[in-house]
C-alpha cells in the first residue's frame, strides 16, 4: 500500500517536472550554476549579476580587464557549460 503513494508522488513530480516552462526555468537555473563551476571562486566574486534570456548568457563584469579576457574565451566556455549539461541552451554569451 505504501509504495502505491511513493509511485503516485513520483508520477505526480515527473508530470510537473515535465511541465515546458518550469523545464526550461530548472534547465536556466542549471546554466548559471556552470559558469560559477567552469570560472572558479577566483572570478566568480567579479561577477555583479548573471541571468539568460533567449539562449544567451549575460554576465556582468566588475573587472574590464577580466571581460576582454573572457571573451576570447566565448567559445570555449560556452561548449564547456552546454557539454556540462548535456543540452545546447546557451547560444551566446554577452560580457557587461
Amino acid at each position: 500500500m505504501r509504495k502505491n503513494g511513493v509511485n503516485s508522488l513520483e508520477n505526480i513530480l515527473k508530470k510537473i517536472l515535465n511541465k515546458p516552462n518550469l523545464k526550461k526555468k530548472l534547465e536556466e537555473t542549471e546554466v548559471l550554476n556552470q559558469i560559477d563551476i567552469i570560472l572558479g571562486d577566483n572570478l566568480k566574486s567579479y561577477i555583479s549579476n548573471k541571468y539568460i534570456k533567449s539562449g544567451i548568457l549575460y554576465i556582468h563584469l566588475s573587472s574590464s580587464v577580466l571581460r576582454n579576457e573572457l571573451s576570447f574565451q566565448k567559445e570555449s566556455i560556452i561548449d564547456n557549460i552546454n557539454r556540462n549539461i548535456d543540452k545546447k541552451i546557451v547560444k551566446d554569451i554577452v560580457f557587461k
